[in-house]
Order: structure tokens, then sequence, then C-alpha cells
């Protein structure tokens, strides 16, 4: 799905970026706007270390059903460990174009950070409307990429470096033609809700934190900075913190759908 590729390290990661103080908050926006019902049968597409579905089962209780996939074997190792106990939860090693399920299956289908980085999108969107049944709803989160603002000292260094990662996903301003493209596969849009993020701090309990760890390696392999140019900028952040100048935000957003036919 993804051009970042998921090593164990970056595993890790994005296991402790899934569990910072912003993220749980942008959890309990989503699920918010899932509405999950006692019963309802649910799939997650991407679910990396289980956080999302793991809620998601706690909604829908044992009577429900909740399916989850991921490309990368090492998160689904650790999203079955997060759901041992819980025999209504399954989850195992997809890919979003293919859905291993029948079609008309599910109540709910959701992803969350996800369909911007698969390269056949509309497979995967066709995919989604395929396995959910009539009247069925659809929650996709996705980041305007081109919305992140991140002060630095070195505007320029800064810009290269935003610039290279906007090629770590085929469709870095996703939110903008989802509309469209719902729609082309007979899922109506029903609401989009935008979810900023604002750091005014930088420590691990934050999303720039990690999603800074993420983005070095991506950025020094494209050659777009050096490896130490790109760990000049990672610790500027230590130096603006110290300074109380440190800034990020993003903007993420939520759009709802249903299957219309």
């Amino acid at each position: 799905m993804s051009t970042l590729t998921c090593t164990d390290d970056m595993a890790r990661i994005q296991r402790a970026l899934a569990q910072c103080h912003d993220m749980v908050l942008r959890r309990s926006r989503v699920l918010e706007a899932l509405q999950l019902r006692t019963g309802e049968r649910v799939l997650e597409v991407g679910c990396g270390g289980g956080f999302y579905a793991y809620e998601a089962a706690q909604c829908v209780g044992p009577t429900g059903r909740v399916c989850a996939i991921d490309l990368s074997a090492d998160q689904i190792t650790a999203a079955q460990s997060r759901y041992a106990e819980l025999a209504w939860v399954n989850c195992r090693v997809g890919d979003a174009v293919t859905l291993p399920y029948e079609g008309g299956e599910f109540d709910v289908v959701y992803g969350v950070q996800v369909f911007e980085y698969v390269a056949q999108l509309d497979t995967a969107l066709r995919e989604v409307q395929r396995v959910l049944r009539p009247g069925g709803r659809c929650l996709i989160l996705a980041t305007n990429w081109s919305s992140l603002v991140w002060h630095s000292a070195q505007p320029d260094r800064m810009q290269r470096v935003l610039t290279a990662f906007m090629a770590h996903a085929p469709y870095p301003d996703l939110p903008a033609s989802l509309g469209v493209r719902l729609r082309q596969v007979s899922l109506e849009p029903l609401h989009q809700t935008p979810v900023p993020i604002l750091n005014r701090s930088y420590h691990v309990n934050s999303v720039s934190y990690w999603a800074a760890r993420l983005m070095r390696p991506f950025v020094v392999g494209r050659q777009a900075v050096s490896v130490e140019e790109a760990e000049a900028w990672l610790q500027e952040f230590d130096a603006l913190e110290q300074q109380g100048a440190y800034f990020f935000s993003i903007l993420s957003i939520l759009t709802e759908a249903v299957k219309v036919a």
C-alpha cells in the first residue's frame, strides 16, 4: 500500500506514534464518527498495530464481528496479541485492492491514514463498495500533507525535507479528490470534517516527535538531504523547544460515505 517500507524499526515507531496523545484524541474523533452499534460487522483496512480495531470490538461486542487487514506481517502479529482475548476479532495480512471477503459482508468499512498510500486507489475504493452491504457506511481519514506547517530557523532546509516527503504517498492530498472518487464507485459522500493537530511543544507524547523519526530515513533515502543535514534538521526541534519557539500543525479530513446501491 505505502511507499514507506514497514521494517521492524518503522513498525515500532508507528506503534509509538499510535499511542501518543494526539493520536488518542484522533482515535476518539474517528470512533465518534463511526457510531458503531452492538452486533455490527466491521472491517478496518490497514489496521497497523490494532489500536482502532480493538476499540471497535468493544463497541460491537461479541455478537458483532471485527475484521482487520494490513500488508505488514509484523503489524498483524502485534495486532493479534492485542486482540488475543476477543474471539470476535480476526486480523490477517491482506491488501486493500483485493479484499479477502465476500460481497455485502460488512455494515461498516473504515481506514485511517491508509488510502492515500494505495497506488491503485480507485480499485481499492471499488473493493470497499463491494464488501459493504447496501446502506453500509464507509469512513476514511486522510491527511492533506500540503497543509503541514513546521517552524524552522532554516526554512530552506525545512522546505527541502517537506517537498521530498510529499513523495511518500501517491495521493498526498487525497481529501480534495476523495468525494469525486467515492461517487464514481457508488459510495455517496455525506460529510467531510476537519481534524487538525497542533503541537506547540516537542516531546514523546506528540505526533510531530514520532513523525519526524518516520520522515528522516525516507528523505535521506531519496537523497533529498544528506544524513548529516537530516540529523541537524531533527536536532533543531530540541533547540526550538528550549527557546519556546516550537510549532507544528497539520490537517486531516474525515470523509463519511454510504453505499447507495
